[in-house]
């Protein structure tokens, strides 16, 4: 059987992998998706189809011999974005590094390098096989060469050709000399298309023939043909592939071996390609020092090593357990280091047979772990700290976290697990989770693996912990960063860890009421539907929607995707504005299948059996904003503006006897708006609590505050909070109502009277450009790289950010400090009572009867306290006996 040889059209697989993988940046903030991308693509590659030889082409910078013939080739093709230019190199490099020959030659394009490689490589008598999705190749298919397209998993052959495109591959580029090419500005013959075009040839034999009895064609068409003879054979030249280019294959040279792991290793880590560099290094730990792990699992080496840990000021804190939920996660191990290749691993479950410690060893760590002079380091901490309370130890004296160091110093990267911050600060492959537990079906515990295993993997856990702190305290001081984490997120541990634990109670028995009342209104919401419609199909499939109201019912397509016309809730916003029922029905049948699939049905699931309560995560590390988010369940995001969605917070109730209180703070993100922009207008409004929106819309409509109408109010009001999120007409007119026209001048009249607030923005946009990044009101920094994209709409968003970033990112800082101040208070002022959740704004709490009022006082003084503004922060306050009473 022949041997192989894929040839990789190097520029239209990074084209390809650049739109194909947006957003993605290295530590540093260089634009990397087209080299990920690529790399996936080269990968795949491989491992579908294990090509024997494999060489890749790129175009070399400059103009090439189809630019002499013809200086408008390719006029039409916008610039290359400097993101991807920037990236070409990376990616040849990370090419090379895998042992694959690289080719670019001046004057000469790739497709002509293809073509030249590919008849010497069936010359040799290999067959050959293009990687590439350009069209225009398809004429250098024979029968020892073939395409392939990676994204779609196609191959094309001779045969496979002719029968899509109705001719023999030979004749494309005659019929590229009539139908022209677009992308490549080739002009062809005016009028000819595709279709037309292939009939001509296939009727006449060839484009020459074709043109010599050019007299015969009748009508426009031939009158076409006779006077662009010469412009039909100058764009059969342009888009023929040329075969003769310089180049040579060395097919010895081209045979796939072994990568340069080490180079590629280095470009990984470069680049932050994590997952990549796992799969390259598949299990294998850096090379490094010998690392002094050691098993702790009898008396007398605990004794041995308590004695060595008590002359000690400073530890890294890691634990094992059976579960990723610190609520339902049984302790399986402590591992402590406090120097750096060193470790020990105290293991308390493990399988039958092992060797472990017991009760009064863990009484005996605890003493140690619970005391605030010896100060603790490790990864996210807080899940550490339930698992260890939940074990009967209270962790205390954390002074370091390298997730929330991470997230500080790189919130606009996805990762910061262990396994990556080691990657990415200490040029280290971790030992993965996987290897000892497995994944899927026959996943384990970990008190399932033996214990020799577990302290391995548990010790450098500790140990690479230990080894974080230093490289990122450092460059937590050089940005002047530290004191955020000494002052808020690390002090805001303890707050989350206590109202984790904690928990809210809920109603079972009000949920399970309101979820039969909504599956009888989604019973008749689905007849209606189907009535609307003419027949009973899916209404939660995309597909049979999209059927229905674009096809059946002809609709105009608001918006198209891969996979076809959108069906999401904008879309069918906007076709239930037009008057369309169906969509509308669809929207409020989506609305309540939401609420109960969500929250109704999936909230008694996740009831902790021991507490009887929802134990919801708080996490301090998801937002790029510094918001906390919740998470397992999500209780931030329930509805509000429906009934139902009103009465599920009903279902959220204090212990028997007590009441709960929320706290809400007033706009407070317009309050942050009014600082920062330093308006008057804005100021006077909130120092004398009046009605902020009526006194925004009394200004932009010129009219006194008493003769505001409720419809310029409320278009105040979208505008207000519009204004945080970079709202621009399009939007305002569909959250108002106002035809597109009068919402522009209602913005356009609104930055004209506060012009303050326009400059503010014009401002911080200015500096977020020149900065790259942007800071909140308590100095927390926020790097948007996007800032520097050449797609105007990425640019545009990124200056959105930029401006959102500053306010919600200053409200978030001040929820956390009033967070951390009123827990501080608590014990003493109202020793019962406890604070149940964040909701962005909003605080919620229970108390006895006999505490609410102090609670009340505490409260308000704290959050109004938090921070101090040129405005006066407001805290709206309610007291009930469930969380929808108390709001």
């Amino acid at each position: 059987m022949p041997k192989t040889l894929y040839l990789i059209d190097g520029h239209a697989q990074v084209y390809r992998a650049f739109h194909a993988v947006e957003g993605l940046t290295s530590p540093d903030g260089r634009p990397t998706g087209a080299a990920y991308g690529f790399t996936r693509m080269l990968l795949d590659l491989v491992r579908r189809h294990h090509p024997d030889h494999l060489v890749a082409v790129f175009d070399a910078p400059g103009k090439t011999f189809r630019h002499e013939r013809y200086p408008d080739y390719k006029a039409t093709r916008k610039p290359t974005p400097p993101e991807l230019l920037q990236q070409i190199p990376v990616i040849q490099d990370i090419v090379k590094a895998y042992s694959i020959p690289v080719f670019s030659l001046s004057g000469w394009e790739a497709d002509d390098l293809l073509g030249a490689l590919a008849m010497q490589g069936a010359a040799a008598g290999v067959d050959v096989v293009l990687v590439t999705g350009d069209k225009d190749c398809g004429q250098l298919l024979s029968e020892r060469i073939r395409m392939y397209d990676p994204r779609k998993d196609v191959f094309t052959t001779v045969e496979s050709f002719t029968e899509k495109k109705g001719l023999p591959p030979e004749k494309l580029v005659d019929l590229m000399g009539l139908w022209g090419d677009t992308s490549d500005n080739i002009p062809g013959v005016p009028g000819i298309g595709q279709k037309i075009g292939t009939s001509l040839i296939l009727k006449y034999g060839s484009l020459d023939q074709l043109l010599h009895h050019a007299a015969e064609v009748k009508g426009k068409r031939g009158e076409k043909l006779r006077e662009c003879k010469d412009l039909a054979l100058l764009s059969r030249e342009l888009a023929t592939i040329r075969t003769d280019a310089p180049v040579r294959l060395d097919l010895t040279a081209a045979a796939t071996s072994r990568p340069d792991r080490d180079e590629l290793a280095r470009i990984f880590q470069d680049l932050g390609f994590r997952s990549l560099l796992r799969e390259l290094n598949e299990g294998a730990v850096k090379k490094e020092e010998k690392r002094g792990y050691v098993l702790v699992d009898s008396p007398e080496r605990f004794k041995a090593f308590m004695k060595a840990l008590k002359k000690e000021s400073h530890l890294s804190v890691d634990t094992e357990t059976t579960s990723r939920n610190p609520m339902l996660a049984q302790l399986v191990g402590i591992s402590i280091s406090w120097e750096a290749r060193s470790g020990y691993y105290l293991p308390f479950r493990a399988p039958e047979g092992s060797s472990i410690l017991g009760a009064e060893q863990l009484k005996a760590i605890g003493t140690i772990l619970e005391d605030p002079t010896v100060t603790k380091t490790g990864q996210n901490l807080k899940y550490d700290m339930i698992v260890l309370r939940r074990a009967g130890i209270h962790l205390a004296g954390v002074t370091f976290d390298s997730l929330l160091a991470s997230t500080l110093l790189d919130g606009h990267l996805r990762d910061h697990d262990l396994d990556s911050l080691a990657l990415r600060h200490l040029d280290l492959v971790k030992i993965p989770t996987k290897d000892l537990i497995g994944t899927g079906k026959k996943q384990i515990t970990m008190d399932q693996v033996p214990v020799e295993k577990v302290c391995e993997y548990a010790c450098e856990d500790a140990d690479v912990a230990w080894r974080l702190e230093e490289a990122l305290d450092a460059l937590l001081q050089k940005r002047d960063e530290r004191y955020i984490l000494d002052e808020i997120e690390l002090p805001l541990l303890q707050v989350l860890a206590d109202t984790q634990m904690i928990g809210i109670r809920v109603d079972r028995e009000l949920l399970a009421r309101l979820s039969d009342e909504i599956s009888l209104m989604l019973n008749a919401l689905t007849e209606e539907i189907h009535s609307l419609a003419g027949h009973e199909f899916n209404i939660a499939s995309p597909k049979q929607l999209a059927q229905v109201l674009f096809e059946e019912m002809d609709l105009p397509v608001i918006r198209k995707t891969k996979t076809g016309p959108s069906t999401d809730e904008a879309v069918l916003t906007e076709l239930a504005a037009r008057g369309h029922e169906l969509p509308d029905r669809v929207l409020y049948f989506r609305k309540y299948a939401k609420l109960k699939n969500t929250y109704l049905d999936a909230l008694p699931a996740l009831i902790h059996p021991e507490t009887g309560r929802l134990h919801t995560t708080l996490s301090q590390t998801t937002t790029a904003t510094g918001r906390l988010s919740s998470r397992e369940p999500n209780l931030q995001n329930i509805p509000v503006r429906t009934d139902k969605g009103h009465g599920i917070r009903a279902a959220f109730v204090p212990a028997d006897g007590w009441q709960m209180l929320a706290a809400d703070y007033s706009q407070v993100e317009l309050r942050m708006v009014a600082h920062y922009s330093d308006d008057n207008v804005l100021r006077q409004a909130f120092a004398e609590e009046q009605d902020i929106h009526r006194v925004v819309a009394a200004e932009v409509n010129a009219v006194d505050p008493e003769d505001v109408t409720p419809e310029q109010r409320s278009a105040a009001k979208a505008i207000n909070f519009g204004i945080i999120y970079g709202q621009r007409a399009h939007g305002l007119s569909q959250a108002t109502g106002m035809s597109f026209a009068e919402a522009q001048d209602f913005i356009d009249s609104y930055f004209a009277r506060f012009p303050q607030v326009k400059g503010w923005i014009d401002k911080t946009i200015t500096q977020a450009h020149a900065d790259g990044f942007v800071r909140t009101l308590r100095g927390r920094r926020r790097q948007i790289p996007e800032l520097a994209s050449s797609n105007r709409n990425r640019r545009s968003a990124a200056e959105r950010e930029a401006v959102n970033t500053v306010i919600q990112g200053s409200a978030a800082d001040l929820i956390k400090i009033a967070m951390i101040n009123i827990h501080q208070r608590m014990p003493e002022a109202t020793p019962t009572s406890r604070m149940l959740l964040q909701i962005h704004d909003e605080l919620l709490f229970e108390a006895p009867l006999e505490e609410i009022d102090q609670l009340k006082d505490l409260v308000r003084e704290e959050m109004e306290g938090a921070l101090s503004l040129s405005v006066p922060l407001r805290v709206d306050m309610g007291v009930g006996p469930n969380w929808l009473e108390a709001k």
